[in-house]
């Protein structure tokens, strides 16, 4: 123990230095949405997705909801409770389907998610986990849409 040692207290905090960060923990300053690139191809499958929704008569309560590392893409509000959508978005050619990209530790996080998002706004009402699976060609033209409902079921807590 430091203070039996003779010691003064911990090493102080070294708060000189030229205030830049390590190369690993440095933000890039691009932009968010660069043409052609996987953010705006996830934005445009999100639009188109929110589109087709809104066209079944779902109403949109929030979207890319962040809670802490999770995020919801989608949380809309139809006749048969909430539903939490996750979509994905690949441009051809795709070696997998995008639906198949939604893994069980995705899973955890939507339901995770989705827990949060109803502890803060009180609701209990049932939830439907789906996704949305959305393939464009290389100009960004749909080529197939795939909308399943309740994907997979939330693990029992």
């Amino acid at each position: 123990m430091w203070w039996k040692r003779g010691m003064q207290g911990p090493k102080p905090i070294n708060t000189g230095g030229t205030g830049r960060m390590s190369r690993k923990g440095r933000k890039r300053n691009a932009p968010e949405h660069v043409p052609g690139s996987r953010a705006e191809t996830g934005k445009q499958g999100e639009d188109m997705a929110l589109e087709y929704l809104l066209q079944l008569e779902y109403r949109l309560l929030e979207r890319n909801w962040r809670c802490r590392h999770k995020e919801v893409d989608l949380i809309m509000e139809a006749k048969d409770g909430l539903h939490i959508v996750e979509v994905r978005t690949r441009k051809e050619p795709v070696a997998v389907e995008p639906e198949l990209t939604v893994d069980r530790c995705k899973q955890h996080n939507l339901e995770a998610a989705a827990r949060a998002w109803l502890r803060m706004n009180g609701e209990r009402r049932q939830v439907h986990f789906d996704i949305m699976s959305i393939v464009l060609d290389s100009n960004g033209k749909l080529l197939r849409r795939r909308f399943i409902q309740d994907a997979f079921l939330p693990l029992a807590q």
